[in-house]
């Protein structure tokens, strides 16, 4: 398994509620959160501009983000699989 360092999404946080629509509560210290946002600025330009946060839930219960840095993968089309090989020589 690929252990990878941990990304906080440094002020931003999560609080449970006990009403059943509205499962949490997010707070954001913003000067702190631009930071976060500025510093991560080239994974989400890899992500269609988009920064994707996880909200998880610590061994202690309690919550935090972590930045999901999951990127996608380029889709490789068959002319760049393999340049060399032309649509005649395929035998259907």
């Amino acid at each position: 398994m690929d252990k990878t360092e941990k990304l906080f999404a440094d002020g931003l946080f999560a609080f449970p509620t006990e009403k059943d629509w509205l499962p949490m509560r997010l707070s954001v210290k913003v000067d702190e959160f631009a930071k976060t946002l500025i510093k991560n600025k080239e994974l989400a330009a890899e992500n269609e501009g988009r920064l994707n946060i996880d909200i998880k839930r610590g061994s202690s219960g309690k919550l935090y983000a972590e930045i999901n840095t999951w990127k996608k993968e380029k889709q490789v089309t068959s002319a760049e699989h393999s340049p060399d090989r032309q649509e005649a020589d395929l035998p259907f």
